[in-house]
């Protein structure tokens, strides 16, 4: 006898229906026929879980934002809530997009990375072999990679000695201000893992000068051209507004300063269909290597335990499992976002918001214990 309940009911009954023909198979053929079938109906289940999921973030977590997670080429789930600006009624869509803040960071170091197989830089080598007039001259792009340079936070120096704050900071005005006043760095090379945002906008001129064009027309054609990533751009401070501006927990708009002149370790402005369209094509050696991919995956920080690190442009963790994750989240101007990517099945989960009000803090674990569930 089976015991039904609530919303299994409807469930348990197409169970019994099945059964009820079942003996016209042979024994192989039942089973094969039933798994496929127990396999369709655990994935509905698993749908309908990740709708109440995002129905009590938005209803109880006050969400606003994009969702999707997709397991390889498959969607199996996407969905939006909330509004552009308040306190306007205009709702986003499956296509707004976002600032991504520090998940540009990926976007970066696969530019970097592409500078290498062209053998246009070595990662092992100085910046200053880049950049002459860079004023540490210890420090390696590996260093910035892994955020192992000690170089202090630009958004505390900067405040201190950017003149005119009606004018965005950008990233030569950034290098000339490091060489001019040399701030005092947090440790040495190589010495510890720290995050920091000053060594990837240094990575974005790195960029420029060998590349010999611009961060953002490299980014254009290198990455977002060749992968059809038409919701996704290099926006820089200044230029006219036409983006989605991020609001406080208070819903009250976040008001940009002179430190959002920055690319490189923030920047892009993203979709959520784009940035799992990334995922997919940077993990699947659409855009760089398996060499260079192992690279970026391998945590470069022998202090820290393999799920709790870093690579290239990626935090490293571990599921519950003990499975490998890639991901990296974003905070800036009030914008919050999630790329998670799993390669054991090639499970993606991407949250972004305009609002930064905590409703999705530790959703990624709920997302996979769901997808995980027998």
């Amino acid at each position: 006898m089976l015991v039904c309940k609530h919303r299994f009911i409807s469930i348990c009954l197409l169970f019994s229906l099945f059964f009820a023909v079942a003996p016209t198979y042979s024994q192989s053929e039942t089973f094969k026929a039933s798994n496929h079938y127990f396999d369709s109906l655990n994935t509905i289940y698993k749908m309908q879980q990740l709708h109440e999921l995002f129905l009590h973030l938005d209803k109880e977590k006050h969400f606003n934002g994009s969702l999707l997670i997709a397991r390889g080429d498959t969607i199996l789930y996407e969905n939006v809530c909330g509004y552009i600006y308040y306190p306007d009624t205009e709702s986003l869509n499956l296509h707004t997009s976002f600032e991504i803040a520090s998940i540009t960071k990926t976007f970066t170091a696969v530019a970097i990375l592409l500078l290498y197989e062209e053998g246009k830089l070595d990662i092992n080598r100085k910046v200053s072999e880049y950049l002459p007039n860079f004023p540490y001259k210890d420090i390696s792009i590996h260093d910035l990679l892994c955020h192992r340079s000690g170089l202090p936070a630009y958004f505390s120096f900067a405040k201190k000695y950017h003149d005119d704050k009606m004018f965005p900071l950008t990233n030569d005005s950034l290098l000339a201000m490091m060489q001019h006043y040399t701030p005092r760095r947090n440790s040495s090379p190589g010495q510890l893992f720290e995050y920091s945002n000053t060594g990837y906008a240094v990575l974005a001129s790195i960029i420029e000068k060998v590349s010999e064009v611009s961060y953002i027309q490299f980014i254009q054609t290198k990455l977002l051209i060749p992968l059809d990533l038409h919701e996704t751009y290099v926006y820089r401070f200044g230029e006219p507004e036409n983006i989605i501006l991020g609001h406080k927990s208070n819903k009250r708009l976040y008001t940009r300063n002179f430190l959002s002149g920055v690319v490189g370790d923030k920047g892009i402005q993203s979709s959520a269909s784009d940035l799992y369209k990334w995922t997919l094509s940077l993990f699947s050696e659409k855009i760089i290597s398996r060499k260079s991919l192992d690279l970026l995956s391998t945590p470069k920080n022998p202090e820290l335990s393999r799920c709790n690190n870093y690579g290239y442009g990626f935090r490293i963790s571990c599921d519950e499992q003990g499975n490998s994750l890639f991901f990296h989240g974003g905070l800036w101007n009030g914008n919050h976002s999630l790329l998670v990517y799993r390669p054991f099945d090639q499970t993606i989960i991407v949250v972004l918001s305009n609002i930064y009000n905590k409703s999705f803090f530790g959703i990624s674990g709920t997302i996979l214990s769901i997808l995980d569930e027998w």
